[in-house]
């Protein structure tokens, strides 16, 4: 195989995390294409307060019932040990304001399928590395849903008097060293941006999936429908759209990754190696098969759209009538 395939795959497979040499990198680029298992972190919230750090913490361990390991390894169980653990948190939150945060509420997950004892384990590992230095922190491994997920709750304040600012880059650099973690068990993990992968919608907040999924409309898609409409409306009017260039610019990208992975793909299949060529195939295959380039506003515009549609079929005579009546 000719280094075009090794460089392009090493662009695209750039991260905060550098894996050398070609060959590691063909072989991520072999487990990403074969859908190989991906980690989730993501901060799901902060607690503010008292009264907020206790409801977080009756939460995670549901209040009392599921045990919950601090820093030091030592096991938290029993509603009043919980909240005393939230107690001594709270009398010892330093200097304050008002509204500052006093913890980062991390959730960890692998797909179904994973050992929960891999993920807590991996999250332990990985949480006294980041973070058991200067921090104190409590974590409780969840099983109650399909993917096995650990719900990481951090002090922002340190032992050095300073208060922990999770940074642009952080998530990424988090998400490798916990499937380096869960690797280092024997558990096929990968930590691929979701650019790489060809996926455009961000993941979305618990708090609105559950709010959709009881069939609610939460106040973020209101809005979104309501400047969609007005959009519309707009275009009716012959009135110039709104510029959205960071639209122009996911597309950009995105346009770059799929060239680029079936830029190596060819390079692959030309190859004298027949793992090289099987790699090359599996990468096409895997280009084929993402997504659409659509964001999340791109797909409610086209459910909007049909609505309205589907509404002037039904409704022809209104729509007569409130013409007759502009004229």
């Amino acid at each position: 195989m000719g280094s075009l395939a090794d460089d392009t795959i090493a662009d695209l497979l750039e991260g905060k995390v550098t894996h050398k040499g070609s060959g590691a990198n063909r072989a991520r680029a072999r487990r990403i294409v074969n859908h190989a298992p991906e980690v989730m972190v993501k901060v799901s919230g902060n607690a503010k307060g008292g009264a907020h750090v206790q409801a977080h913490l009756d939460y995670i361990s549901r209040n009392g019932k599921i045990e919950i390991e601090d820093e030091r390894g030592d096991v938290i169980k029993g509603k009043e040990a919980v909240r005393s653990l939230a107690k001594d948190w709270a009398q010892d939150g330093g200097k304050r304001r008002k509204n500052s945060r006093d913890t980062t509420n991390i959730v960890m997950s692998m797909p179904s399928g994973t050992d929960p004892r891999d993920v807590k384990a991996a999250a332990r590992s990985f949480a006294k590395r980041q973070f058991g230095e200067n921090y104190q922190y409590v974590m409780a491994l969840h099983t109650d849903t399909d993917s096995p997920h650990i719900h990481l709750t951090v002090k922002n304040l340190g032992y050095d008097g300073h208060r922990l600012t999770v940074k642009n880059g952080d998530f990424q650099k988090w998400r490798e060293a916990f499937a380096g973690e869960l690797e280092r068990r024997g558990v096929e993990a990968e930590a691929t941006p979701r650019g790489t992968r060809g996926v455009i919608k961000k993941g979305i907040s618990q708090a609105i999936k559950h709010m959709r999924d009881r069939g609610q409309t939460p106040e973020v898609d209101q809005a979104k429908i309501r400047e969609i409409v007005q959009g519309f409306a707009d275009e009716r009017a012959g009135k110039e759209p709104q510029p959205r260039p960071w639209e122009e610019r996911i597309k950009e990208r995105q346009t770059y990754v799929r060239k680029a992975w079936l830029t190596a793909a060819k390079d692959l299949i030309q190859s004298d190696s027949t793992e090289d060529q099987e790699l090359g195939r599996s990468i096409a295959t895997f280009v084929k098969d993402m997504p659409p380039m659509k964001t999340e506003r791109h797909e409610l515009q086209e459910k909007v759209a049909e609505l309205q549609q589907r509404n002037q079929v039904q409704h022809p005579r209104d729509r007569g009538q409130d013409q007759d009546e502009e004229r």
